[in-house]
């Protein structure tokens, strides 16, 4: 406790010296941190993670769900013991029902098959001939007649839901997609723009649709039906929690926004996806608390992201104009501690450079000895604040471990080095941006 209250001595004097004699768009190279960042990022406590990890992942927390509730009620009440007043956002949004039961069968294909529904699959029943559609693509549609018929489309590089459209344009009537070796069924979106005009869609592994491929060049008449039923969109009520970190000096106002969903899909503990990012930015704001800075921090919690960004979208369409100006630099922690995922990546919209990039990057150098390559990455809560002119990117490791979006989410396969790699990098990062005045210039 002593050495704490020495530090925050020693960076209130240094806080006040730099905000009156810093430029505030200098960028701060150095091949090393500062004594006092350096102190600053060794107070991340593991045990503090790991608790929070714990008690998020004892059940799915499912968006507009009692267990999500449950969960922002905790994360409130971490925030409060950190000293932070917590301001909730509630937002109603449009949440996808899974189906209660959904089927294929072809007739004379002796196979087994497991189809699954992706997220936003229509309910349908529908009886009709199995044809090849190729990749899915317009050109293809245009060399065959599938009016009232079930498409098989091998998913290559098209987006799930322009393949579904795809086909319906042409006129099928469901569409079964298989995908190349290496991605999973069960796991993927069509999203919720163009729902209405969607058509029955059902997945399966490469090794069924190859299967059912062959069956189909055979040139036996392959007849099949397809049944999905009981999906359906209704409006459930979700929140975000907002935790702001005022700045000890009136000359800066600019704002730092560190964030992560906490929000699951159904069935998954959701230790990677996303207790690892609300956990660490728990951390973080702890942290944060006890030194001070020349520009406001807000830590902001995410519900519903896993419905489609929606707590996200809430928050940024609620921002003033003056807020959107005033803020610099969002910092999306998702999916940031698995040990079986790829290696860490800094994503964003475009792939280009800002202020979030250049300034993880230079943390990264510091401390594992080289930069971090930006990559392309829009399925996270970064995007909305990317599309409001905010400099936003998202911190993950990539490519995702396989059980994403499973029952097997689950702690034990989290990478404590990880973790505390995650926090050390975002950590400086905002220390850089609220305390020694960098920016983009």
């Amino acid at each position: 406790m002593a050495r704490q209250k020495m530090l925050f001595s020693f960076l209130l004097l240094c806080s006040i010296l730099l905000t009156a004699c810093s430029p505030k768009t200098q960028v701060v190279e150095s091949a090393e941190f500062t004594q006092v960042q350096t102190e600053f990022i060794q107070d991340v406590d593991f045990e503090n993670i790991f608790a929070s990890l714990e008690t998020l992942t004892k059940e799915p927390r499912v968006a507009g769900t009692k267990a999500e509730l449950q969960a922002a009620a905790f994360v409130a009440a971490q925030l409060k013991m950190s000293g932070y007043v917590v301001d909730v956002q509630p937002f109603d949004f449009e949440r996808y029902v899974m189906p209660e039961s959904h089927r294929l069968v072809v007739e004379g294909f002796d196979s087994p098959l497991s189809p699954a529904p992706f997220q936003f699959s229509v309910d349908g029943n529908t009886i009709g001939e199995l044809v090849d559609a190729g990749h899915g693509l317009k050109a293809d549609y245009k060399k065959l007649d599938v009016a009232d018929k079930i498409v098989l489309v091998e998913v290559a590089d098209t987006p799930f839901k322009e393949l579904v459209l795809s086909a319906s344009d042409a006129g099928a009537q469901a569409i079964i997609l298989y995908f190349p070796d290496g991605l999973e069924v069960n796991k993927w979106s069509l999203g919720r723009e163009g729902f209405e005009e969607f058509i029955p869609a059902l997945a399966l592994t490469y090794e069924e649709g190859t299967n059912l491929l062959d069956f189909i060049k055979s040139g036996k008449s392959a007849n099949a039906a397809v049944s999905i039923k009981g999906a359906r969109i209704e409006t459930a009520a979700s929140q975000n929690l907002i935790a702001t970190k005022s700045p000890v000096s009136e000359t800066d106002d600019d704002i730092v926004i560190i964030g992560a969903h906490y929000d699951s899909v159904d069935k998954a503990p959701g230790a990677s996806d996303n207790a690892s990012g609300t956990a660490v930015v728990l951390e973080l704001a702890r942290m944060f608390k006890a030194i001070p800075t020349n520009k406001e921090i807000r830590f902001l919690f995410f519900g519903a992201e896993e419905e489609g960004l929606y707590g996200s979208e809430k928050y940024v369409s609620a921002l003033t104009k003056d807020e959107i100006k005033r803020s610099v630099a969002m910092f999306n922690l998702d999916m940031v501690g698995s040990a079986h995922a790829g290696e860490l990546s800094i994503q964003t919209i475009d792939g280009s450079d800002n202020t979030v990039t250049k300034v993880a990057s230079k943390a990264n150098k510091i401390l594992n000895g080289d930069s971090i390559k930006t990559e392309v990455g829009d399925r996270s809560d970064h995007t909305p604040f990317h599309k409001a002119g905010i400099d936003a990117a998202l911190f993950i490791y990539n490519p995702v471990e396989e059980w994403y979006h499973t029952p097997e989410d689950t702690v034990n396969k989290l990478s404590k080095d990880r973790l505390l790699n995650v926090a050390k990098i975002v950590g400086s990062s905002v220390f850089d941006l609220t305390f020694s005045g960098v920016s983009e210039d």
